[in-house]
């Protein structure tokens, strides 16, 4: 299963979002100093804290499928598709460093819209064909169950959304030289 979430969540997704276009704001920025890292700027410390977030939402839906007393099996699929669903919506948020998950049009890159509904097929087919969900181990999920990961997938995009824009208000002006 690890391995197929690699290839549907970094896999297509990755190779559309290499392909998307520069932020409108792109050219009003300072360039970057040249021996200044990649992951200057607080970079680093994002990776970590979204990859943190995801993962305990993957271990609550885990866990609180357990606690519900369902199977494990349905506690196991309801984290797969958390953990997919998470990563999928993650992939629009990674479209700019300094802007919200809804700042650029969603359908402005159809490339990426069509990688991300590929991997979502791929996820329905390993939980609704029989084939697939006996290779999987992964078993049937009610519309509750989505309605459940899903909001639960979205946590993590809905706080990085309130963490960019309390960024953007402490922002300090842009320098007059920038401006025209």
């Amino acid at each position: 299963q690890i391995l197929w979430v690699n290839l549907v969540t970094d896999g297509l997704p990755a190779i559309a979002l290499g392909i998307d276009g520069k932020e409108d704001d792109l050219m009003k920025k300072p360039p970057r100093h040249a021996n200044e890292s990649l992951f200057a700027g607080g970079l680093h410390r994002k990776i970590m804290v979204r990859g943190m977030m995801i993962g305990l939402i993957t271990l609550a839906v885990f866990y609180g499928s357990l606690y519900f007393h369902e199977p494990l099996i349905k506690a196991q699929t309801m984290a797969f598709s958390t953990l997919v669903i998470a990563q999928l919506i993650h992939v629009f948020e990674c479209r700019s460093l300094s802007h919200g998950l809804f700042s650029r049009p969603f359908f402005e890159n159809k490339w990426l819209v069509a990688a991300v509904l590929s991997s979502l097929s791929m996820l329905l087919f390993v939980i609704y064909i029989p084939f697939l969900r006996s290779i999987f181990h992964t078993t049937t999920l009610s519309w509750i169950d989505w309605l459940v990961l899903i909001l639960m997938a979205t946590i993590p995009s809905l706080s990085g959304k309130k963490h960019k824009d309390q960024r953007k208000q402490s922002r300090p002006l842009p320098s007059p030289f920038l401006q025209r």
